[in-house]
């Protein structure tokens, strides 16, 4: 017949191994990821700020065919001044904050890196197709989008040709 003793341990191994793997389902659910906003703050600013960027993006009347290329730059102008806005609004939340959910910093780099790939297409004159830019191998807006905020699917506006 088992010790008393041996009941204790068998009840506390048990115990032990419930803990062990309670804990690890709860930190593979709500874990923070590395791709994701995971911090309030980020998520709601970020939430706000792609929701005014979009509603804005999504007001403008698209440019003819042909546009004179004044027109073209106008509006570049314009949709990278909603962009800076965006970036300044996130970056208000400061380098702490910031700093606390992973992903934020290279987002906003990725929005400046496709703000800068969207004024050196339209400095060259070119008309068409704009390319978004490629790390890995795949467009940065893939990345962009995958912060798990909806409203922060990169606007079709920013991403087409001027």
């Amino acid at each position: 017949m088992p010790s008393t003793v041996s009941k204790v341990l068998v009840v506390l191994a048990a115990v032990g191994t419930l803990a062990v793997y309670g804990g690890s389902v709860v930190l593979s659910t709500t874990g923070d990821r590395q791709d994701t906003f995971d911090t309030a703050p980020v998520r709601d600013r970020a939430s706000a700020a792609c929701t005014a960027l979009r509603l804005e993006v999504d007001a403008q009347q698209p440019l003819p065919d042909g546009a004179a290329q004044d027109l073209r730059l106008a509006r570049l102008t314009e949709q990278d001044a909603l962009v800076s806005r965006l970036v300044a609004d996130l970056r208000g939340l400061g380098p702490a904050v910031l700093a606390a959910d992973p992903p934020a910093e290279q987002w906003l780099a990725d929005w400046e890196q496709l703000a800068a790939a969207r004024r050196a297409y339209a400095g060259t004159g070119a008309r068409g197709t704009f390319t978004v830019p490629v790390e890995d191998g795949l467009p940065i807006t893939d990345r962009m989008d995958r912060v798990g905020v909806p409203a922060c699917v990169v606007p079709t506006g920013l991403t087409i040709g001027l």
